[in-house]
């Protein structure tokens, strides 16, 4: 019970530390009426094009499939927060706590991933209002439970390219938006998957968002629930490997650096 409270405790402590660090970026002003407005103009802006193509049904898949994209886009800040600890040189100052340095890089971007549910819930209540997006009900008030579902999965995915890129911070911006066009390509957010060829299909089973999406969009139109529950388990098994993947390259480059003597340098 000790144990679990310490690790409690710490987990707590650095997702205070990052809500602070948030805080010292937003105001809430000046996120709702400048960034998250930002977002829900590009849900509006890509919805739009099933109106110039004519297809009503066009505006509803891209709609629901862009406002759950907004949980990755929010998700893969974790990256910055990752190669700022060791740019800023705080790493190795972590290291020498009791806890593991693991613990607190995995929870100071929890931040983000609640922001993001709470972009995506907002953004599609917008898109519902704006498109009449036809829904099951009470299944649509299921929304923020898949949204979280998929913030967890992109965030595990945020976490592992932050990992890989730690020591190489000139190359963050570059991962964050690779990584979460990727997914709004290749995951259904636009267009099926099915849409892609076979190799490419294969990959986007591995990406954030693309189970969570499809039993989203199952549970909107009252799907059948074992198909549901199927890409459900699916999306959490993604967010698992990512986890996984994360810890295990976050492992490796801090072993790295400590047996080169170069984890208090910016890159090394």
């Amino acid at each position: 019970m000790r144990i679990v409270r310490q690790f409690a405790a710490v987990v707590v402590a650095a997702a205070r530390v990052g809500f602070a660090d948030l805080a010292a970026i937003y105001t809430w002003r000046g996120w709702f009426f400048g960034w998250f407005l930002r977002l829900t103009t590009q849900v509006i802006f890509f919805s739009l094009f099933g109106l110039l193509l004519g297809s009503e049904s066009l505006v509803y898949y891209r709609a629901i499939g862009n406002s759950a994209s907004l949980v990755c886009i929010e998700a893969m800040a974790v990256v910055l927060a990752v190669t700022r600890e060791r740019g800023e040189g705080t790493l190795i100052l972590q290291l020498l706590t009791p806890s593991s340095f693991t613990i607190t890089y995995l929870a100071r971007g929890v931040c983000n991933l609640i922001v993001g549910i709470g972009s995506s819930t907002g953004a599609f209540i917008i898109a519902i209002i704006l498109f009449r997006i036809p829904f099951a009900f009470p299944q649509v008030l299921l929304a923020p439970v898949m949204f979280a579902i998929m913030a967890l999965a992109s965030y595990c995915y945020g976490l592992a390219l932050g990992a890989v890129v730690m020591a190489h911070r000139n190359l963050q911006w570059l991962v964050i938006n690779l990584g979460y066009l990727s997914v709004m390509t290749f995951g259904g957010v636009n267009v099926p998957v099915s849409y892609w060829p076979p190799a490419l299909r294969t990959i986007a089973t591995a990406l954030p968002l693309t189970h969570g999406l499809a039993a989203f969009r199952l549970l909107l139109a009252n799907g059948a629930a074992g198909q549901i529950a199927a890409d459900v388990g699916g999306e959490l098994i993604v967010a698992l490997c990512w986890m996984a993947l994360a810890v295990t390259v976050l492992s490796l480059a801090v072993h790295r650096g400590l047996r080169r003597g170069t984890l208090e340098l910016a890159s090394g």
